[in-house]
């Protein structure tokens, strides 16, 4: 004669307890679960969870382009340059998203030449640190965050 399997899930505002099997292996768990839930409703509350608020590194964002290129390291790339100056237009922008010419065109100004501004765009876009808005870029979280490392600011999402 085959056992009928039982299954015994107590939740507790997650704080799981899980025992499955046959009728006759849970009924042993039955006394230590008493236990158990007597001490969980005795002991401390868990606090909810919060949303963890990442901290921000130092510096305000420079209000012209030329001092945020210059907190680039020596070794930045131009995918990096490119994000950076999308970063600068899309924030004086009404909509917040920039062109590749208007990030190039940031660069140009400042003397740097990029070989191939669009490809540095794609980089970035496969890189899911720009996304696509229109026919225009934005710069994501991702890009965000890799802004922080790069420069350490206080970047604005």
């Amino acid at each position: 004669m085959t056992e009928q399997r039982t299954r015994l899930r107590i939740n507790l505002a997650q704080r799981e307890f899980e025992v499955e099997g046959s009728e006759t292996f849970v009924n042993r768990y039955v006394e230590r679960l008493d236990e158990l839930l007597q001490r969980l409703n005795d002991g401390p509350k868990p606090e909810p969870a919060r949303p963890s608020a990442r901290p921000l590194v130092g510096r305000a964002v420079p209000q012209s382009f030329n001092e945020l290129l210059e907190q680039l390291p020596r070794a930045s790339t131009d995918v990096d340059r490119i994000l950076v100056a999308g970063y600068f237009a899309q924030s004086r922008t009404a909509d917040q998203s920039f062109s590749t010419g208007e990030a190039n065109a940031l660069l140009t100004e400042q003397g740097i030449k990029v070989g191939n501004p669009s490809q540095c765009v794609r980089q970035n876009l496969v890189a899911k640190r720009v996304f696509k808005h229109q026919r225009r870029y934005r710069v994501s979280q991702t890009g965000m965050d890799h802004l922080r490392q790069l420069i350490g600011l206080a970047l604005g999402s």
